[in-house]
């Protein structure tokens, strides 16, 4: 069987708390398995909420913030304010406009 490659997103909101994620975690120097330790989270889902390949729930962001012991406020801060930060555009609204 061959193995699947996974695409790492190179902009996003994934890849802009990923990268955060990443790099409070090694401050904190601590490994995918110590953080998996202190939250619960499955060390790949870690791999891939740092690697932008998943999006966090929200619980999720509270849990990963416990985990690196940081305010789960800073992470969504320092990730709007990260270099990868692309917010997508609100097909809610375009749906609504094409449709009126």
């Amino acid at each position: 069987m061959a193995k699947r490659k996974q695409i790492q997103p190179r902009a996003g909101v994934e890849r802009a708390f990923g990268d955060e994620m990443r790099k409070a975690r090694l401050k904190k120097k601590i490994s995918q398995m110590t953080l998996y330790k202190a939250t619960g989270l499955d060390r790949t889902f870690i791999s891939d909420l740092e690697r932008g390949i998943q999006g966090p729930s929200l619980r999720t962001v509270f849990r990963v913030a416990k985990g690196v012991g940081v305010e789960p406020q800073t992470f969504i801060e320092k990730t709007r304010k990260s270099r990868f930060f692309v917010f997508p555009a609100d097909e809610t609204s375009q749906n609504v406009k094409s449709r009126g």
